[in-house]
């Protein structure tokens, strides 16, 4: 197994990367009932499919981590963070292994999706089990009130299959171009 190393442009890349990570959840999203829609979902997967689903997930703790943290879900940081190592290790098997990292729009898609659906499941999971533990509802009632609670996580999914396949080639150019840029000035 190769050794990684990060240099400090790939470092900086990622910091970048995790700080749009950040905006894009503070200043891009849209209120539904307790929840919001946003695009950093989104942004979760195309940094794991840019940088790898190890340096995309550094990229995703980050960003999702300082969001929680400054606006009032410090409680809530463990639960985000397992819920972007899931969504990391659902790509890492699927595009990186099945898919072999091959840039085709099927592939993007259906790691988009299935990177959603992740999203979705965990938080009807998280949710039901709640109400179950500490609401004292029955499993039939906590499950269909977390499906009603989640508005906000379908709003998000269908933002994160639909941005996805549209954000990602874009930032690849960006991560070729550095990728070039590196080599001539190794040249030179």
């Amino acid at each position: 197994m190769k050794k990684q190393t990060l240099d400090l442009q790939t470092l900086t890349m990622i910091s970048l990367f995790a700080a749009l990570i950040f905006l894009s959840i503070q200043f891009f999203k849209i209120p539904v009932g307790a929840q919001f829609i946003h695009f950093g979902n989104a942004l979760v997967v195309v940094g794991c499919l840019i940088f790898g689903s190890k340096l995309g997930f550094l990229a995703a703790a980050i960003g999702l981590g300082i969001f929680d943290l400054l606006n009032g879900y410090a409680a809530e940081i463990p639960i985000i963070l397992l819920e972007a190592l899931a969504v990391a290790v659902v790509i890492h098997f699927l595009y990186e292994g099945l898919f072999q990292r091959k840039d085709k729009l099927r592939n993007i898609l259906v790691t988009a999706v299935a990177a959603a659906l992740v999203k979705i499941v965990l938080n009807i999971f998280k949710y039901t089990l709640t109400g179950t533990l500490f609401g004292w509802s029955s499993l039939p009632a906590a499950f269909l009130l977390a499906v009603a609670k989640i508005t906000g996580t379908f709003g998000s999914s269908l933002a994160t299959v639909i941005a996805v396949p549209i954000l990602y080639p874009i930032f690849q150019q960006v991560r070729k171009a550095h990728k070039q840029r590196k080599t001539v000035e190794k040249q030179g």
